[in-house]
């Protein structure tokens, strides 16, 4: 009996013991199984992933050394372009598995378009020099969080540099930039700070200019004008290289041609005026030494137009300077004067210029053009004045024209009526197809009344619906209408804001 029980007690230690050692079999072959499972999976992910290093300069950069990081963090997995505006000189040494590009040719020793080259991968993600990758690990997080995030990209900071999150407002008719912080609670629109940004390559290859510089403001002006949002990695920051630009001559010269870019992305984008927290403005437009922004404007209806836009806010800007300095000037020399036209229209809107109109038209007794030295001169000659206005008279006809400058000629109209039995008529023989070419009843201007304009208060008839209906037709206030909308109609615009 005693034998037996020793026997049974063996066989059922054996049999736990194998068990057990299946137990650990099927363990380890469900581990190998997912090992390699997780390892296709990383291996598929880095494969469908390039990277674009765009952000690094000529004169001081670290690009061969962020390139070897990301080769090891990959594994040689994923795919490197290195994207220059022209050929790098001092040239860079990059491994054969890089791939240099040039976007001024488009091409780089007969490599493909880098359209056609980025259709190959899923996943972009744009570096900048100096980054360093830790892991592919790290990398497989980003790719994690932008697939299942209500997001289009995600940013990760460099080297431990705080990224902000602002709220970028795109008023595209306007032709302007609006920026302010984003609450906490909100998704980014954009972010501020050195970052590394992941997206899908078909989300970068939407954008009209997809690897404009600086890359996180072109990303995030032309991203806010699709609704797109941004998310911030809050863990897994990438690491950094040597200092850059340690030297003031290498700092100087990097603000300069960062300033240099971001003047040249916001021609590109059409932004002429960009508005900060706090109300600062910083502007983009043309200027008094600069030509204005539009061309000469055929058949009263300016270029922009046909774009959908509005007149640029930089040139509204000089047109408020030069009509305040008309308004001034006329008063000193007591002559009687009155908006006329669309910038008497745009006065009783709005207290400002129609936000589409491109002059500013006064008019004035004809009597009293030889009261202001300036008119009285401009009648033979033009003239420059000693705050840098130019007075002419018109080529259309008898009318005078004030420029902005010599160099840009943003211009305030002022045109001649003479009283003739009780009705003011056009003074001289200017002709311009605008409503200020109809006569009136002097009544409107016995007395003469005061509107807001451009800031400041400028002299009205005394009755001004009657006075704007008699020149446009009834109801014209509340009923906002470009100038010749049927020249439009072919190009569906149509005026839509309003107020």
């Amino acid at each position: 009996m005693v034998g037996m029980k020793k026997v049974r007690t063996v066989v059922v230690a054996l049999l736990v013991a194998f068990v057990i050692l299946l137990r650990q079999i099927l363990l380890q072959r469900s581990l190998e199984d997912a090992t390699k499972e997780e390892k296709a999976q990383v291996t598929s992910s880095l494969h469908d992933l390039t990277v674009i290093i765009r952000e690094f300069e000529n004169f001081d950069n670290d690009v061969s050394e962020t390139v070897e990081s990301v080769l090891n963090a990959c594994s040689h997995r994923c795919k490197i372009i290195v994207v220059s505006d022209d050929l790098v000189y001092p040239p860079l040494h990059l491994p054969r598995l890089v791939l240099p590009m040039v976007l001024s040719s488009g091409l780089f020793n007969h490599h493909p378009n880098i359209h056609d080259y980025l259709k190959r991968s899923k996943y972009v993600l744009l570096l900048p020099d100096g980054a360093r990758c830790s892991s592919s690990t790290q990398l497989l997080d980003l790719i994690n969080l932008l697939e299942t995030g209500d997001w289009q990209v995600v940013a990760v900071g460099v080297g431990g540099t705080p990224l902000t999150c602002y709220r970028y407002t795109l008023d595209i008719q306007a032709w302007t930039l609006s920026i302010a912080p984003a609450p906490q609670s909100e998704a980014c629109d954009a972010i501020t700070g050195r970052a590394a940004l992941l997206m899908k390559t078909t989300s970068l290859l939407q954008l009209t200019h997809p690897l404009s510089r600086p890359v996180a403001l072109s990303i995030g002006i032309q991203g806010a004008a699709r609704s797109w949002k941004v998310h911030v990695s809050r863990g897994g920051l990438l690491g950094e290289g040597r200092q850059l630009y340690a030297t003031e001559h290498f700092q100087w010269k990097r603000d300069s041609v960062e300033e240099e870019r971001k003047r040249t992305l916001y021609a590109d984008l059409g932004i002429k005026k960009v508005v900060s927290s706090g109300g600062n403005v910083l502007w983009y437009g043309c200027t008094r030494t600069t030509a204005r922004c539009f061309p000469t404007v055929v058949d009263d209806t300016p270029e922009y137009l046909y774009h959908g836009r509005w007149t640029p806010p930089c040139c509204l800007e000089g047109l408020r300077a030069t009509a305040r300095h008309v308004f001034q000037t006329l008063r000193t020399c007591r002559a009687r004067w009155w908006l006329e036209g669309g910038s008497l229209l745009g006065a009783v809107r709005s207290g400002d210029i129609i936000p589409w109109d491109y002059d500013v038209d006064i008019g004035i007794y004809s009597q009293d053009v030889d009261r202001c030295p300036q008119l009285k001169a401009a009648r033979w000659q033009t003239l420059e004045d000693e705050d840098g206005f130019v007075w002419q008279r018109a080529t259309e006809g008898g009318f005078f024209r004030v420029h902005y400058s010599t160099a840009n000629h943003l211009h305030v109209d002022v045109f001649p009526f003479t009283p003739k039995r009780g009705v003011m008529t056009r003074g001289g023989a200017w002709t311009t197809n605008h409503r200020q070419d109809v006569d009136f009843p002097e009544h409107f201007l016995r007395p003469l009344a005061s509107v807001n304009f451009a800031g400041v208060l400028a002299s009205a008839p005394n009755n001004v619906r009657d006075f704007l209906e008699l020149k446009f037709g009834s109801g014209v206030i509340e009923s906002p209408q470009y100038p010749n909308p049927e020249v439009l109609l072919p190009y569906n615009i149509s005026l839509l804001p309003q107020g």
